[in-house]
Order: C-alpha cells, then structure tokens, then sequence
C-alpha cells in the first residue's frame, strides 16, 4: 500500500467514529415524531452522548488488544462489532434499544480509530508523523461535508432507518479495504494480555507528563467541542430559525478544516509540532473570547452571519491543532501506541463528553453556554498544553521504539 492509499485508508478508519455522528444528525427531525418525543426535545442528543461513552470504553478495549495481537486482527474485529451494532440501531424500536445500540456502535468505533493512529505510529516519528496525522485529519474532515447529505438523502429517500443501515456498509467497505494493510507490529514486540502488564502499560502512559499533558489537552478541547456535533441542529433551528441552513453549513465547515488542516501539514515542514499546536492553541482560545463579545453584545442571539464567523475562526483554529496534538501524545509511547491511543481516546470520548453534556443541557433558546464553554474548556485545554510542553523541553522525545 503506498503512502496516498495509506493515508486515506487510515482516514477512512479514523472517520468511522464521525460517520456514526455526522450520518444521523439530519435524521434528528423525523427521529423525534417516531420514539414519541416533542419537536424541540433534546433527548435525542443522547444518541450521540451514548456513543461517546462506547467509544470511551471501547479504547480500553481494543487498544491493548492491539498491542498483544496485532494491529490487523483486531481492526477486523472491531470493524464487524460495527456493522452489527449498526444494523441493530436501524432496528430499533424503543429509544432505550437505540441508545443501547448507540453505545455499542460507538464502542465498535474505537476499534479503527485508535487502530489508525497506532498504525501511523509504527511508521512514523517525529514532524513527519504530525505532518501525516494532519493529512489524515485533512481526508478525515470531508466526513462533515459527505455524512450530512448522505444522511439528508437517506431520510428522504427512505428513513431514519436507513440512515442507520448505512453504517453496515461503511463498515463492510472498511473491511474490506483494510485486508490490504500490512501488519505493523511484528510478534516478537507484542506485549502480554495478563492484567498486571496490561494495567502497567496504562501506568505508563498516565506517568509520561508529555503523553498526559497533551491526552488532557485534546480532552478539554473536546469537551468544547462537541456541542458544536450534539446541539448545532437544534441552534439552527430554535435559536436562529434557520434549520434549513444546518446542512449548508456543516458541510461548509467540513471544507474549512480540510484547508486548515492541509496548511497545517504544509507549515509542519519548517516549524515544529510543539511550536505551532502552540500557536493555534492561543489563537483557538482568542476565537472564543471573541464568540463570547458576540453573544453578549447580541444578548445571547446576535446576527447569524456575525456569530458563524466568529464560531468558524474558533472551530478552524481548533481543528489545526487537534491532530498534531494526537501525533505528540503518541510520540514517547514506541510500541504501546495501542494502549496510549486507547488511553487517549478513553479521556476523550468519557471525560469529553462528560464535559460538553453541560454545555448541552445549558441551550435554551441561547447561544451563550456554547460560547462560555469553548472559551472555558479551550483555556483549560492551553494551560495543559503549556505543562506539557514544558516537560517535552525538560526531557526531549526520542526516535520511534
């Protein structure tokens, strides 16, 4: 597999997580009327906290099953785990089954996600990881743009269970498009599934300050968020009544971090990864400051086109950076990149979502918790940065295990 198909093939495993978000986020209006809840309900949003919380505990999982059994039987698995779940979703009769079915797709998601990175750092080290993590994320970020009108389409044409139903095929093509990669780590680096190494290869990546610092950074950052995937339908429709302009605008969206993130692998040729997740770190931080001037000068509900851009600024700065973020966390951690990615993912996905589940049930007919959030979370987000930092300064990262 050469290195194009390889970074979009590992796009593809990272965007399985988005998929099972960004597919359902239209079908939301016709989802409500068929589990019997009103039209301005935000139970629904509990769809994609469910997954969330899958996925959280689906790193733990999978991560160290990686680093014991290889890289490629365990993305299989995980991949089939999803389609199962999926179609299970689609078949829903009952809310409680969908957020059952929810929770368990999303714990088959962190199966290729955490897969994917711990690939990319077998193969690589250093810039040149950072700068494949942003060309990942850059592929990745089209998933916004594709997955709304892919789930708008389904609606229309079907239902919302179809939409559902989609995530099989997502599933069977990943499938079958990763039979074509090759192990990445061979058996004599392998480590043992007893619980004692198993829980001491988690010490090890919460003793390493760099790894814990950047985990805590990408944490923070997205608990601020993820508001932006579980509450943005229902801002459009409520607080702005323009629902019409939803799906316009994630796809937009999705076009502006695919730039931000391709300038970002570009700029990662001449300047450092720390220096510039540095950067666009404080700016990510300055961009809601000024998200928070808008809606308070609009009384919670400014002009849209004022605050979709200075949303935009925030969520493009943020987008930069996550990515060389991840391939810093990951960099220390040699051929426990499964369990890192999984420890990782797991601070991610439970303490993210536990964090933007405030920001969501905040929103009433106002902008501002999610301004507040972002630039709360986002501070908190710079300040583990800066630690991490520092710690990378006083003990400097060497080559790949």
């Amino acid at each position: 597999m050469g290195e194009r198909e390889f970074v979009f093939c590992m796009a593809l495993m990272t965007a399985m997580a988005a998929l099972g978000i960004d597919l359902i986020l239209p079908a939301f209006a016709s989802m409500r009327p068929a589990f019997g809840l009103a039209d301005d309900s935000t139970r629904l949003s509990l769809a994609v906290t469910f997954f969330f919380f899958g996925s959280g505990m689906g790193n733990l999982i999978f991560g160290p099953l990686a680093d014991a059994l290889g890289r490629k039987p365990v993305l299989l698995g995980s991949l089939a785990l999803y389609a199962a779940s999926a179609l299970s979703a689609a078949l829903s009769t009952s809310l409680a089954m969908l957020l059952a079915s929810r929770f368990m797709w999303g714990l088959a998601a962190a199966g290729p996600r955490s897969l994917a990175q711990a690939i990319v750092r077998d193969r690589f080290a250093g810039n040149a990881m950072a700068r494949v993590m942003a060309l990942i994320q850059a592929v990745f970020f089209l998933t916004p743009v594709a997955a709304p009108l892919i789930g708008k389409v389904l609606v229309e044409v079907g239902s919302w269970r179809w939409v559902m139903g989609f995530g099989v095929c997502t599933a069977t093509a990943a499938a079958l498009w990763s039979v074509r990669l090759p192990e990445t780590l061979p058996p004599d680096r392998r480590r043992s599934l007893r619980p004692a190494t198993i829980l001491g290869g988690f010490r090890s990546v919460m003793a390493n300050r760099v790894t814990l610092g950047y985990a805590l950074t990408l944490t923070f950052g997205f608990g601020a968020f993820l508001p932006f995937l579980g509450s943005t339908e229902l801002v459009f429709e409520t607080v702005f009544d323009r629902a019409d302009w939803f799906v316009p605008y994630f796809m937009v969206m999705g076009l502006m971090l695919v730039v931000a993130t391709l300038g970002a692998s570009r700029i990662l040729r001449t300047v450092s990864a720390d220096r510039f997740a540095l950067f666009m770190g404080s700016a990510m931080v300055a961009g809601a400051g000024l998200m928070l001037a808008v809606a308070a000068a609009g009384g919670g509900r400014p002009p849209i086109g004022l605050w979709l851009v200075a949303f935009s600024l925030t969520v493009g700065c943020h987008g930069a950076y996550f990515p060389i973020c991840y391939s810093l966390a990951l960099e220390p951690m040699g051929d426990m990149a499964g369990t890192a990615a999984a420890t990782i993912g797991f601070f991610n996905m439970m303490v993210g979502a536990t964090l933007a589940s405030f920001v969501d049930r905040a929103i009433d007919d106002t902008i501002t918790p999610i301004a507040v959030g972002y630039l709360g979370y986002g501070s908190i987000a710079l300040l583990c940065l800066l630690w991490a930092r520092s710690g990378r300064a006083a003990a400097p990262v060497g080559p790949a295990v």
